[in-house]
């Protein structure tokens, strides 16, 4: 007589966290054209139809790993500006670099997730769509705080959306450079960089994201 595979019973948020975690397991060992559904059940200890039940295939279980790491991400960042809150934009902006360059954000395993999740961006919608969504977040979270700046500081016709386009591929630069290699710099290094960019625009450079001197180049 043939032996039985006995299931446990999982809430389902549970079993959608436990098929995340073997989604991130088998883009770390395999790489997104690598990886396959089948490969993922192998690796969460589930059948092939559990999947199906939940999402429509490995692009849409990719974006719903993409948008949880995401969660996670933005959860600590908007944290980190929160306990700031009672101070000015600076400072706002400087716990922002605190959190984005703290070592649980630099981790190389949140690093390989990253790079895996980019590579995978144009081969699929779902994962696009997800992009797209985490990096506006992310980039009006840093305009909210310049713009908050601008009016501190009485800028007239400040385009904090750009002047967050350049801040979030300074930040990003930074964390994939020591995600690559660590040595390159400290995160108290990387901090105080994205802090002299924060002083160039108060030292003047502000006048480079105002409407007028785009306009007039």
């Amino acid at each position: 007589m043939a032996s039985q595979v006995h299931f446990t019973r999982m809430d389902p948020e549970v079993r959608k966290a436990h098929l995340i975690d073997a989604t991130l397991v088998c883009l770390k060992q395999y790489g997104f054209q690598g990886m396959s559904v089948r490969k993922i059940c192998a690796q969460a200890g589930v059948s092939p139809g559990l999947i199906s039940h939940h999402y429509a295939g490995k692009d849409e279980l990719v974006a719903e790993a993409y948008q949880a790491i995401t969660r996670q991400v933005m959860g600590q960042l908007r944290e980190a500006m929160q306990n700031a809150a009672g101070q000015g934009a600076r400072e706002r902006l400087s716990a922002f670099f605190q959190a984005s360059l703290s070592e649980k954000l630099l981790n190389p395993h949140l690093l390989e997730a990253w790079l895996a999740f980019w590579g995978a961006v144009k081969t699929a919608e779902a994962i696009n769509h997800a992009h797209d969504k985490s990096y506006k977040e992310y980039r009006s979270i840093l305009a909210h705080a310049l713009g908050q700046l601008a009016l501190e500081q009485c800028w007239v016709d400040f385009d904090s959306g750009l002047a967050a386009i350049g801040l979030t591929a300074l930040l990003d630069g930074l964390w994939l450079e020591h995600g690559l290699d660590p040595d390159t710099f400290t995160p108290a290094e990387a901090v105080l960089i994205c802090e002299a960019w924060i002083d160039g625009l108060l030292a003047g450079g502000f006048r480079r994201f105002c409407v007028q001197a785009q306009r007039t180049g």
